[in-house]
């Protein structure tokens, strides 16, 4: 595998060599091709070591952070530029992105942090170069899915993460995956990155309005999948109003082809805002008596506010019939019929779950029963 080569830019050498030794420790992946003191310094080796990354510290002096990285995205399209600074204030987040950076850390980073922002940003530049920025500039259709469920611990988030994923590799998607079951931030865990911003950060810091001021705190998984995370403690849902998730959608909307939202499993004012404004409804339950029976109660109070079948889907997670309740039972239960059902495959989902792994879209031979029962609803969903 050829090594990303990094460039690093700041006026500070303990923070080079900090830099320089957290990378040794991936030899394999990253080549330090050079280093230089301030932002001119870094535009003339360019040319010289050709670098894939550059880490941009953004308060230099002769040339700022900022100043060189404008310059570093004109002159040479093909270099990512990954900003630095021990302020994390939303300013200097846009500031960054104004200028033309593809990522921000804040120092002091970890290694962890430090290795995985400059592999994802690699990564989703070098695929933006392939396909050509034309394709975050398209006018989207914006179609909002939900997953629902009034029962927890029926699979609602794990659906909800893997259909994203098929999704944004069905005829290339653009999908935004929106995790507002605020008090839990389920979808993080499952992608192992719980350390990332979240819809908390983009409140606190009111950078609602446009797709530009919310970017830099939406977390790009695949070339075509972009998450926003739920906050990490409970008690900061009380914080996210649903004016807030109305200027957040309505942003976003007309930049991605679906929108899927993981929703709480209540009915409160967020929760009813999304599942009026959604397309399709994924009602998630199990084959168990209690979640079936609480399905019935929350489909009993979807249809009394209007919501038709056309709208509401039934999902049956983990489908089974080892313990006494048959495909039949259910559907005498629910007469508007079963979307679809998802079988019961508890040993790929446990160490999906366990690894902070998504099981959808690894591109394997001897695909999983789970994995291709969620392909072919995904399937049925772009009809």
């Amino acid at each position: 595998m050829e090594k990303i080569k990094i460039l690093i830019a700041d006026d500070v050498e303990d923070i080079i060599n900090v830099v320089k030794k957290t990378l040794s420790l991936e030899e394999d992946t990253f080549e330090v091709v050079g280093q230089a003191g301030n932002g001119q310094e870094a535009l003339d080796l360019i040319p010289k070591v050709h670098p894939d990354i550059v880490l941009m510290d953004i308060n230099m002096p002769v040339l700022n952070g900022l100043e060189a990285t404008e310059k570093i995205t004109k002159d040479y399209p093909n270099v990512a530029v990954i900003m630095m600074s021990v302020q994390g204030e939303a300013e200097y987040l846009k500031k960054a992105m104004f200028h033309g950076a593809k990522e921000f850390i804040i120092k002091p980073f970890n290694y962890e942090g430090l290795v995985e922002t400059i592999k994802t940003t690699h990564e989703r530049h070098r695929e933006m170069q392939k396909t050509g920025s034309h394709r975050e500039e398209k006018e989207r259709e914006g179609k909002l899915l939900t997953y629902f469920s009034s029962k927890g611990g029926v699979g609602k988030s794990i659906l909800s993460l893997n259909t994203a994923i098929a999704l944004s590799q069905e005829k290339k998607q653009k999908v935004l995956l929106m995790d507002l079951d605020l008090q839990f931030n389920d979808i993080s865990i499952l992608v192992n990155k719980y350390n990332e911003r979240t819809i908390l950060d983009l409140v606190d810091e009111g950078q609602l309005n446009t797709y530009q001021e919310i970017k830099p705190y939406l977390y790009a998984f695949n070339e075509n999948l972009d998450m926003l995370f739920a906050p990490g403690k409970p008690e900061a849902a009380e914080y996210i109003s649903k004016s807030s998730i109305e200027k957040i959608i309505k942003a976003l909307k007309h930049k991605y082809d679906l929108i899927i939202v993981d929703t709480g499993i209540n009915f409160n004012d967020n929760t009813l805002y999304v599942l009026d404004h959604a397309e399709q409804i994924f009602f998630v339950s199990t084959m168990e008596i209690a979640s079936l029976k609480n399905t019935k109660l929350g489909m009993n109070v979807m249809e009394s506010l209007g919501y038709d079948q056309n709208k509401v889907k039934l999902i049956i997670n983990r489908f089974t019939t080892k313990f006494g309740v048959s495909k039949g039972d259910v559907e005498d239960v629910f007469k508007d019929g079963i979307y679809a059902m998802i079988p019961d495959d508890e040993k790929t989902v446990s160490l999906s779950v366990n690894r902070g792994e998504p099981f959808a879209g690894k591109g394997r031979l001897g695909k999983s029963k789970v994995e291709k029962a969620i392909e072919a609803m995904c399937i049925s969903i772009l009809e």
